[in-house]
């Protein structure tokens, strides 16, 4: 299904931050918590999973885990990308993937409410759909979708970009499944003597993705194609 013309407010991509500044739900585990951008998007191109969680207001006070997991996104032009980051609000490390991959498979746009209105939302059981707009709602600086995963992830097939902030930096090596005599370097069809070494590379999203690589002092990006940086 095509979701039609995209305006000039609008976009057509999707972003998934692995970092932004704020606080977090207390239902997320502390490893996810303490861990820095770079070590999320690691985790999310080495397993090829999302994970996700409840996002905050999705329930009645206090209930907070019990929400619907969601995996959150932000709209934005390409152009405007400098604003989320440059507000403080992001870390530019994540994926970037389009509005029509997260629609097919159940995700939108969430609306934004007065309080009275997300109140409603929420003894619906639909407050993962909405955010509200008063003065202690810190978000409303950007256009948010979710994706509603009730079964707390979702396995990655492909990203229209990986978004990082060094150009210098590289995901952590996986074993390929091949492995290699570790003296004469030659092909063995398996661990079938002592010195046989399971090969590794870069996960099979770096190397089938585009990159995009953010010039803070350029506020804005430099796009490499698939493979260009293994």
């Amino acid at each position: 299904m095509t979701l039609g013309q995209v305006g000039p407010a609008q976009s057509e991509y999707l972003y998934h931050f692995t970092g932004r500044n704020g606080g977090r739900p207390v239902w997320v585990p502390e490893e996810i918590r303490d861990s820095t951008p770079q070590q999320r998007l690691d985790a999310i191109l080495r397993e090829e999973r999302f994970r996700a969680f409840a996002p905050f207001g999705a329930e009645a006070a206090g209930a907070g885990a019990s929400g619907v997991p969601c995996l959150c996104f932000s709209e934005c032009p390409f152009e405007h990308l400098d604003h989320l980051i440059r507000t403080g609000r992001f870390e530019p490390w994540g994926v970037v993937t389009t509005r029509e991959k997260v629609h097919r498979r159940g995700g939108g746009a969430v609306a934004y409410v007065p309080t009275e209105v997300h109140e409603a939302f929420v003894k619906a059981k639909l407050g993962h759909w909405a955010v509200r707009t008063e003065e202690d709602s810190s978000w409303l600086h950007e256009r948010e979708w979710r994706l509603p995963l009730p079964a707390g992830s979702h396995a990655v097939g492909s990203v229209q970009a990986i978004i990082v902030a060094n150009a210098e930096w590289r995901p952590s090596r996986v074993p390929t499944g091949r492995w290699i005599d570790g003296v004469t370097g030659l092909e063995e069809p398996g661990p079938v003597s002592p010195q046989a070494i399971e090969g590794e590379d870069y996960p099979r999203l770096w190397r089938e993705s585009a990159v995009w690589v953010w010039n803070a002092e350029a506020k804005n990006v430099t796009k490499y194609e698939p493979g260009e940086l293994c």
